[in-house]
């Protein structure tokens, strides 16, 4: 079965309920260059990923052997996503891909996306219908109106709002023949590139101007051309608060990235993963199924970070442990965060310190505990050692486990980082993954230079700030408390001042 889905304008978020379910689910891939990139993040570890996209003069794979690679596909797998930019059947040469299913017998659906036409002009303010200027709009591909001479003939009789896809190069020959159609030469016009990304750049000018103002403003392909009295609105809200419209960069696992873009985006922050932070298991994994075994000799177990929580109770679960014989055992926690990932286990914690660290917890464990107890201590490879240090110093008997490390991944918004306005970290293992990615020999240069850009670093704790400082990257922002509801505030106090400052 093939599922042609659209993937929306770019925006991840844009994407629609059924098209990601149908990628969480699917078995293989076959994906586009525009808007897809992030949302490859949905699918299974072990599905297939098969690149055909295209961009204006570098075509990657001709249609007919896009269509050839698909009908392959669909025969090796049994469920298979034809992931498409915006819309399909929208210039997306959908229809071409299902004649060849017919022609093959291949059973398809067709998912509709929201297509870039209307999505990308509405999302900077621009109507592509107002009652009072223009009932009605006409989509064009770039592309054919620069070779149709004819094709833009009534466009200025038309009482409506005129969108270009894939025209940006071809603006001048389009403005050109407008004006010399008889198209007022005052007529709004505005040029959206990137559209819901990252990048996103937006020029508003005339027809008559237009193409010298994009060129000023070095505008690159995708982008998306509006002409008519509409483009001259920008139906932007200015009450959402201090980070509406910020862009905000994610140094996290897929679990805190989920969390922070909906913490975040309900304040109108636009929020993209940069480094996806992947759990490895480590040696140490086999000494905790070993402790497990006799789990009943250990009077305390703490943990110091949500994915401790899911790996421990996942071993349960592998082995079959029952949780009744955890019924003496009491937990300890480093903050609301692994308090409420607990919980969700089906467990309340017996400790969790006023202040939010390690250094706190184990402080607050070496009083908590009897010399006869016993502590499980897991956590990541990187965490903090002073905990470690503080429990032997107290003479805590403490097994101390190491369980997993942290992996750095490049997301598909890398190359978006120096478009930021900030970049979040949330653990110590996310900061040094980061410094890895951007190589340590540029670490420098990229500091001073965000710095001029006046893109902020926010860390979700002192542990977090401290190894960014070690390599030389100062933190602007951070919150009292080591969680994700006071990383907002402290993030829109930071904007407050500045706001002030102003």
């Amino acid at each position: 079965m093939v599922y042609l889905v659209g993937a929306g304008p770019g925006d991840p978020g844009l994407l629609t309920c059924k098209g990601k379910t149908l990628l969480e689910e699917c078995d293989a891939v076959i994906y586009d260059r525009l808007g897809t990139g992030e949302l490859l993040e949905e699918v299974k570890e072990d599905c297939k990923k098969i690149y055909v996209g295209k961009r204006a003069g570098y075509h990657y794979k001709k249609q007919d052997e896009i269509n050839r690679i698909l009908i392959e596909t669909t025969r090796k797998y049994k469920n298979v996503v034809r992931l498409k930019g915006g819309d399909p059947f929208v210039f997306g040469r959908g229809g071409e891909e299902v004649l060849a299913l017919q022609e093959a017998k291949i059973p398809f659906m067709i998912v509709p996306g929201i297509t870039s036409a209307v999505s990308v002009p509405e999302l900077v303010g621009i109507p592509v219908t107002h009652r009072k200027d223009s009932r009605s709009f006409h989509v064009f591909t770039g592309h054919a109106c620069s070779k149709e001479a004819d094709s833009l003939e009534h466009i200025h009789r038309e009482d409506g709002t005129s969108v270009f896809l894939m025209g940006l190069s071809h603006l001048e020959e389009i403005t050109q023949k407008l004006l010399l159609e008889g198209m007022p030469k005052d007529t709004p016009a505005a040029v959206i590139a990137n559209g819901t990304m990252p990048s996103q750049k937006v020029v508003r000018a005339t027809l008559e101007t237009i193409v010298k103002e994009v060129h000023l403003a070095k505008l690159s392909s995708p982008a998306i051309i509006v002409i008519g009295e509409n483009a001259k609105y920008a139906f932007v809200s200015d009450q959402i608060g201090v980070l509406a419209g910020k862009k905000i960069g994610i140094v996290g696992t897929s679990i805190m990235r989920k969390k922070t873009k909906h913490c975040l985006e309900e304040k109108g922050a636009n929020v993209y993963s940069l480094l996806h932070m992947q759990l490895a298991a480590t040696e140490q994994m086999q000494e905790l199924k070993k402790e497990m075994q006799r789990i009943e000799t250990y009077q305390w177990i703490a943990f110091t970070s949500q994915n401790a929580i899911r790996l421990f109770f996942e071993q349960m679960k592998q082995l079959k442990i029952d949780h009744r014989r955890l019924a003496n055992v009491r937990f300890a926690v480093v903050g609301s965060g692994t308090k409420e990932a607990l919980e969700r286990m089906g467990f309340l914690a017996d400790y969790m310190p006023e202040k939010y660290t390690t250094k706190a917890l184990a402080e607050g464990l070496s009083q908590q505990m009897q010399p006869t107890q016993k502590l499980l201590l897991a956590r990541a490879v990187k965490g903090s050692s002073q905990m470690l240090t503080i429990l032997e110093e107290n003479n805590i008997d403490v097994t101390n486990l190491a369980i997993y490390d942290v992996i750095g991944k490049k997301t598909e918004n890398w190359k978006y980082l120096e478009d930021m306005d900030v970049i979040t970290f949330f653990s110590a293992s996310g900061a040094e993954a980061f410094v890895n990615a951007l190589g340590k020999e540029h670490i420098a240069d990229w500091e001073n230079k965000r710095k001029k850009q006046k893109v902020r670093i926010a860390a979700i704790g002192h542990v977090t700030a401290k190894k960014l400082l070690e390599y030389g990257i100062q933190t602007e922002c951070m919150p009292m408390l080591c969680d994700l509801s006071h990383m907002a505030e402290a993030l829109e106090e930071c904007y407050r001042i500045e706001n002030q400052d102003e």
